[in-house]
């Protein structure tokens, strides 16, 4: 005992700096790589939680770790030290993501280089613009579109420079009040109501915090089965005569039902992933059951709906509107529930005093910070065109759809929670307001903002509140907390700084139009955001109030299930599973029914006891798919050919 306090005398979960330079080191690394896959390769890293890149990132450092450990003990990294190259990472994928920035870089020059007579862009687009948030300068678009060209000269520089600080003010601005609202509700569901957080075992168990897990010889069987098959499907991509392991997307349910109303069911496929099987038997029993059971509960009214001809209701069940009052009502119950909370917070902030100890940041700079955010995100938009009102309602249903999938991910730990594009706050806006009215002013900036909303899967707020959470496993206190907080917002404005460098240093140089990358590569993200925009404006619209109807029904039935299974212990269905439904990841359907089906059975069956015992098993299963397949990524990009992509992308 003495002697460990010779070697490391400060506190175990203090960050050193040294922590904070290997995650600097990191964020450029897994930009690099995300772009090479999404942009490069049809393939999506950033579509499931947790990242495996940034898994993959943690494994190897902290495989470097347990060397020094034996080696060099002074020297080593503390659990607390780990997790920091990993959030840094996690950051990082988060914004340099298709679901994110990679969106936006490829919006901020599009509509310039693309203005033709044909389109008359020139007129009906382009004068809507703010001139501070796009690129126009044609030098700049030319190389940046055909190659053989270089960021790196002052011209192009500077055409590019007004665009990436103001969006880097934004973006820190943006993410800020996320922290924001992860401070204010770490509390309440952390200590008080002690959501599982599903998703921060992995990463717990490799930074050390259970070191028990790896003497566990079940967590190294499922490593062994998971790795053993990648490496087996990545020798069968490289070389095809060999018969690959039928895994990943098995069959597709919809064409074997070619008749009415049967056929209505839609794109159903069966999926086998083992590592979202792995994910899944980490998730609570009710919410995994009501992953699969509401999938098909959509299926059946798609199929009800052709069955009984309804069309009077073209676009019933009105899917996306249904799964926006969801997320509304999971947002306003959960804050709902954790009123005590906020008021004594509030309270707090008014007295000038900490609502506990532990706090890292003083309640009245968090309320102020999320109150000021939004405002000056508001008029950040009324300065590129967007109405101030419009704007902060906009900014409004933002953070609550942000506190629904951070919720989501506390209580549920759903991997794949991408609330596909139109589910945001700009359908809600045009939704209920209607085209017409909003007119193209309004209706450019809101376009420029699909960059954001396009899907949440890679939200960034539910990686800050599971940081603060990770810190609360730790035995982490206010200065620890403070510093994992300013890691977080120097991990945003470095990620969005290298997302920036690294896509433009890699169009500039293959250049965008010239077929080297994917459709996605290839401006694809710019297309999809002026497509919308042209569909608004070719197309006036009043508001849709049948979709504003089922937005309040979506709400209700969520609310509804969420009184039940607080009444009543046998209610299984949960509103958060609802929510899920239309998710495009809730394709996986099927790996998460062999989850349940694995998880309700260890518990029936063993016990408690035997579930615990069987989570190492599990967690070996997500890292075999996590670090053979990462090590399948490498060969990719170094060698320049196509290998085995296990994810769901």
């Amino acid at each position: 005992m003495e002697k460990t306090r010779a070697i490391d005398p400060s506190p175990a979960t203090a960050i050193r700096l040294r922590a904070v330079v290997l995650g600097t080191l990191a964020i450029p690394l897994n930009a690099f790589w995300i772009t090479q896959f999404e942009l490069n390769r049809w393939s999506f890293p950033t579509y499931l939680v947790p990242f495996y890149n940034a898994i993959f990132t943690l494994a190897l450092v902290a495989l470097c770790n347990a060397a020094l450990t034996r080696y060099a003990p002074a020297r080593r990294l503390r659990s607390a030290e780990l997790l920091v190259v990993y959030l840094m990472a996690s950051i990082a994928s988060s914004l340099c993501s298709h679901n994110m920035m990679e969106v936006l870089v490829t919006t901020i020059p599009h509509a310039h280089y693309n203005a033709s007579p044909l389109n008359e862009w020139a007129t009906r687009i382009v004068p809507y613009l703010p001139s501070w948030l796009v690129v126009s300068d044609p030098d700049a678009l030319t190389g940046y579109y055909q190659g053989d060209s270089t960021l790196w000269r002052w011209r192009t520089l500077r055409a590019w420079a007004p665009a990436i600080a103001w969006w880097t003010l934004f973006t820190t601005a943006l993410l800020g009040v996320m922290l924001a609202l992860a401070l204010l509700l770490r509390r309440q569901w952390t200590e008080r109501e002690k959501l599982t957080y599903p998703i921060i075992q992995l990463p717990l168990a490799l930074a050390g915090e259970e070191t028990g897990v790896w003497r566990q010889r079940s967590l190294w069987v499922g490593f062994a089965i998971t790795g053993a098959a990648t490496v087996y499907n990545g020798i069968a991509t490289l070389v095809p005569a060999i018969p690959a392991l039928p895994l990943k997307r098995v069959l597709e349910i919809q064409p074997l039902l070619p008749e009415r109303p049967w056929n209505a069911i839609g794109w159903t496929p069966v999926t086998v992933h083992p590592h979202l099987i792995g994910l899944g038997f980490l998730m609570p029993l009710d919410l995994l059951f009501s992953s699969w059971f509401f999938y098909w509960a959509l299926r059946w009214e798609r199929i009800a709906k052709a069955a009984f001809g309804l069309r009077m209701l073209p676009e019933f069940p009105y899917e996306k509107e249904q799964t926006l009052g969801a997320y509304l009502a999971v947002a306003l119950i959960a804050l709902w529930m954790g009123r005590r909370h906020l008021r004594a917070f509030t309270v707090a902030a008014w007295q000038g005093r900490r609502d506990s100890a532990d706090d890292p940041v003083a309640p009245r700079v968090v309320l102020l910070c999320i109150a000021g955010g939004i405002v000056g995100l508001a008029y950040f938009s009324q300065a590129a065109g967007l109405a101030l009102g419009i704007g902060f309602a906009f900014f409004v249903i933002y953070y609550l759809l942000a506190v629904a999938m951070t919720r989501m991910r506390a209580e549920f730990g759903f991997p794949i929670h991408d609330a596909h594009y139109p589910q945001g706050p700009d359908f809600a806006v045009w939704m209920s307001m209607g085209t017409r009215r909003l007119g193209p002013q309004n209706l450019t900036v809101l376009a420029l903002y699909h960059w954001f909303n396009r899907t949440y899967a890679s939200h960034p707020m539910p990686h800050q509140l599971e940081a603060l959470k990770m810190g609360e496993r730790l035995g982490a206190r206010r200065r620890t907390y403070a510093q994992i907080a300013g890691v977080l917002l120097l991990a945003v404005v470095l990620s969005v700084l290298t997302t920036f460098a690294v896509t433009l240093h890699s169009f500039y140089g293959h250049g965008s139009a010239t077929g080297y990358y994917t459709w996605w590569g290839s401006g694809g993200f710019g297309r999809e955001t002026y497509w919308w925009l042209d569909r608004w404006l070719d197309n006036p619209t009043e508001p849709n109030v049948m979709g504003v109807q089922f937005v309040g029904v979506g709400f209700a039935i969520a609310a509804f299930f969420h009184f039940m299974r607080t009444r009543y212990m046998w209610w299984s269905l949960h509103p958060l599973g609802y929510a899920v439904s239309t998710s495009w990841g809730a394709h996986v359907w099927s790996s998460f029914l062999i989850a349940w089906v694995a998880k309700w059975a260890a518990l029936k069956f063993g016990g408690i006891g035997f579930y615990r015992r069987a989570v190492p098993f599990f967690l070996g299963v997500i890292l075999g798919e996590f670090l053979v397949g990462s090590v399948w990524n490498w060969v990719a990009i170094l060698f320049g050919v196509t290998t085995y992509q296990f994810s769901v992308g």
